[in-house]
Parts: C-alpha cells; structure tokens; sequence
C-alpha cells in the first residue's frame, strides 16, 4: 500500500531509507511523519494537534468521540483539525493567521476631518450623534457618526472631566483606631472591660424603632435596650447605661462607623474616659458575636414578645426580663453551656457581676426612664 507524502530527497540517506521501509511496510508512517514535523520546525501546540490524529487514525480507528474524550477536547474542535490535516503539509496543523483579509480604510477626507476637529473644539460637552446634526446644519453635508468618533479619537478631543472640589466642614476627622489593629492587644485585657455595641432599625408598623445592643468580648454578657431614633444622644445615654451595668469597668468600646456612634456618644466616652475602637468599613466580620446576639435578640425575644414595640417604656421592660433570661439562665454552647454569669464567675471570678446582683442591675436600670431606681442598692441615685 502506498503512502502519500511529500517524498524526502535521495541525497538524505536516513529519511530516504525510512521512505522506501514506509513503501515496502517495514517502518511505521507516523514515526516519519513526526520526525519531519521536528524537523521542519513546528511549534509545541502542532506537535500535540499530531498526537490527536495519530491517534485518531491508530488507536481511536477513525472514531472521533473516544479520540476527543482520550484527550479531553470538544469533537467539533477534533473534526476541524482532521478536515485540515494534510499527509504532505506537516505546516497544515499550525494555528492560520485571524486577521480580516478586507480591512476597513481611513475614508475621512482632509476636509472633513479639519471641519469635525472645528466642529468638536466649539462643543466638547456633545456626543458624536449630535456633532451629527450638527455638522449636517452647518456644512450641509451628511455624515457617518463611526467617521466622526474616528476623529475624536485620532487628535483625543475628550472631553476633561473637572475634578470635584473637597469641602472640609467642621473640625477635622482624626485617625480611627480600626479593632483588626488592636485584637491581639485586647485579648490581654481583663473580663467586662471590652464592649461591642451596635443598633438594629427596625420599621414597627410604620413607626422606626431602634435597639441599641451591647456584648461583652470574653463573656458575652447581652444588654440591650430600645429608643425611638438612632441619634447620638441616645447612644450616648445607651453608653452610660452600660457602664453602669458593666459595674464601671468599661474602658474599651467597639462600634461600627454609624452616626449614632459619633459627636456626642464620642464626647461622651472621652468624659468617662472610655477608649473608642472601630470596625473597617463594610466588614461585618470585625463583629460577628454581636451580629449574632442581634438575630437572637430579634428571634427570641421580639418575634415572641407580647408587648412590641408600640410603648418604649413597656418594650424595655419586657427586653429587661428576657436579658434576665439570656445573661442567667439561658445556656450558650461558645460558654461550654453555661449562662455567662456562671462563665463570668467560674472562670474569671469577677465579683462585681455575679448572678445575685447583675440581673436585679439590669433589671432596676433598664426599667426606668432615668436610670434612677429607689429598690435597688446598687442603683445610681
């Protein structure tokens, strides 16, 4: 059977002694065929496209789905290569040029193109389809919008967006000090002294509505209590609050960058000399216990609370009663199941915030408007 190819010249004695084996069946084509692929030069990618149709030929015999599968390529792709594979032209499986044979030509004339830079300079703030009509009214002349964006963009006439001015009102920001800079430096701090607070908005049947919340870092403590505005007066009132609760042992507290927490919430804390730290923009990660102790706050208490929202004062007092429940009696599976009173007594033994006292605390000063409680001993009077 004889083979056709480009027959090697006579003067190369080993290529021509392999095509005269090819032509007596002593010597395998497609060992030939690669060695003349080598030797002309072709490129990586050719060489592997000769693997794929010297195995369809042998191996895969004729069938294009297990050659494709074999190699791991799509069937049409497979079936390109093999309608362009040549016997005589090993070049036949290098990748052909893209290039469009008719290429589109400059066909803006000096003319035009002197009255579309004229035309551009005079109204830089106007689109091509405007130019347009434009250069229609004034020379009398239709022309394509594709010949005036050429133009436009050969001699660049964009127009220069002006830079926005930068008004500075009010005293200047200072650097904020962000938590991921600092946590290694608060793990060292001691319990109740580290605080993350936030606020949930919450639309109650028309009415806005705001929870302030608050949980501490190593015992997870919850306070919570509700206002009618997110206002930095309330955070304040929120902060002084906790502090109270926290049996004046808060020194570190952990916000996002809200409104609430800003101009008089931080006035307030340089008063008590509390350290304000803050979470990065867009980073919710920086608090994850306290987005958590936010969900439970709206699961476990507001979905079944009797009360709602609709009288603050009553609201409060019903939140009192399930922080009661949540910082003594309710397990935590972070706290090994304990509550975090028993944490905070077992583990840290912080006195201050024992069972018997800190819930008749938060109790007698989350009740009341003013925080003011006759009862209670250890109320502010």
């Amino acid at each position: 059977m004889l083979v056709k190819g480009h027959k090697p010249t006579k003067y190369h004695p080993w290529t021509y002694q392999s095509w005269n084996a090819i032509q007596k069946g002593k010597e395998n084509f497609w060992d030939y065929y690669r060695f003349q692929a080598k030797k002309e030069g072709i490129s990586a990618e050719g060489l592997l496209r000769l693997e794929w149709i010297i195995f369809y030929y042998t191996v895969g015999k004729r069938k294009v789905a297990p050659t494709a599968k074999h190699f791991g390529i799509s069937r049409q792709g497979l079936h390109k290569w093999i309608k362009r594979f040549d016997k005589a032209n090993a070049h036949c499986l290098e990748e052909q040029s893209k290039r469009p044979k008719n290429l589109r030509m400059w066909t803006v004339t000096q003319e035009e193109e002197k009255q579309i830079i004229a035309l551009r300079r005079a109204n830089m703030e106007l689109g091509k389809k405007k130019l347009q009509i434009l250069y229609k009214h004034q020379y009398n002349e239709h022309i394509s919008t594709w010949k005036i964006e050429r133009v436009i963009r050969k001699h660049k006439l964009f127009m220069q967006k002006k830079k926005k001015r930068v008004y500075t009102v009010g005293r200047a920001k200072q650097p904020r000090i962000r938590i991921h800079t600092v946590k290694e430096h608060l793990k060292k701090l001691g319990a109740g002294t580290v605080w993350h607070t936030d606020s949930i908005l919450i639309w109650w049947y028309g009415q806005r509505r705001i929870i302030f919340t608050a949980l501490e870092d190593k015992t997870k403590l919850g306070y919570a209590r509700v206002y009618t505005t997110a206002s930095s007066q309330n955070g304040a009132d929120f902060l002084k609050r906790l502090r109270y609760v926290s049996a004046n042992q808060l020194s570190v507290i952990h916000s996002d960058n809200g409104s609430e927490f800003a101009k008089t919430f931080s006035d307030t804390c340089k008063t008590l000399g509390i350290q304000q730290i803050f979470s990065r923009p867009h980073t919710p990660k920086d608090n994850p216990a306290l987005e958590k102790f936010n969900h439970t706050v709206q699961r476990e208490w507001l979905d079944f609370s009797e009360i709602g929202l609709d009288d603050i004062q009553e609201a409060n007092k019903d939140l009192t009663e399930w922080l009661i429940k949540y910082n003594s009696i309710r397990p935590h599976q972070a706290l090994d199941y304990l509550t975090p009173l028993d944490y905070a007594s077992n583990i840290f033994k912080v006195s201050t915030m024992t069972p018997a006292k800190t819930p008749t605390c938060i109790k007698c000063y989350n009740s009341f408007p003013n925080g003011k409680c006759y009862d209670c001993s250890l109320a502010q009077t």
